[in-house]
């Protein structure tokens, strides 16, 4: 698998920078930025592999990089934000997701995580996703303040946009933590 995700990132990469010509030749530059940050981005979790000496798992990397493809190259070098009025909402969706199973994956880095503390473990799943989409609404609003941009949509819609952002964030890791009581009420590995 780590091949496969080499593989994925080496191909992304160049797909990226293919649209990073694209966007220069035709002057958008904010998808140049989009495109030229996906580099960077998609290299993240071997940085801070490195940096923190974390052994992250083919599968959390690959859980990673799907969901840089779905919501920075999809969303913003693709602009299906912006072509598909659903899009933003199917990306937090998928983020409640894959931050839960990451959320497990975290429990095995510090090695706290056991089959019998159930409960606990799902609650650690559910709230690292809300942590992790609070973290993101929290960047978004950054955004908005020092850049003058309009991420949360706060203007059109005051809180509503960012309230939707993280409740189906939630309701994905709510998802991923029923999931994960089955698995283990069936005594499959998670």
């Amino acid at each position: 698998m780590k091949k496969f995700n080499n593989f994925l990132i080496i191909l992304i990469s160049v797909v990226s920078l293919i649209f990073m010509g694209y966007f220069i030749y035709n002057n958008i530059y904010d998808r140049v930025i989009a495109s030229a940050s996906m580099l960077l981005v998609l290299c993240f979790p071997k940085i801070i592999g490195n940096i923190f000496r974390l052994k992250i798992s083919p599968k959390g990397e690959l859980i990673y990089i799907i969901f840089i493809f779905l919501v920075q190259f999809l969303g913003s070098v693709l602009s299906f934000y912006d072509m598909f009025w659903w899009y933003d909402v199917l990306a937090h969706f998928a983020s409640g997701i894959l931050t839960s199973i990451l959320g497990i994956e975290v429990l095995n880095w510090f090695k706290v995580y056991k089959r019998e503390n159930m409960w606990f473990n799902v609650l650690f799943i559910i709230c690292f996703s809300l942590m992790a989409s609070s973290l993101w609404e929290f960047v978004e609003f950054g955004a908005d303040i020092i850049l003058k941009m309009d991420v949360q949509h706060h203007l059109t819609t005051g809180v509503f946009d960012t309230m939707e952002d993280m409740l189906v964030a939630f309701l994905g890791s709510i998802i991923v933590g029923i999931w994960y009581i089955i698995k283990l009420k069936t005594k499959k590995p998670c």
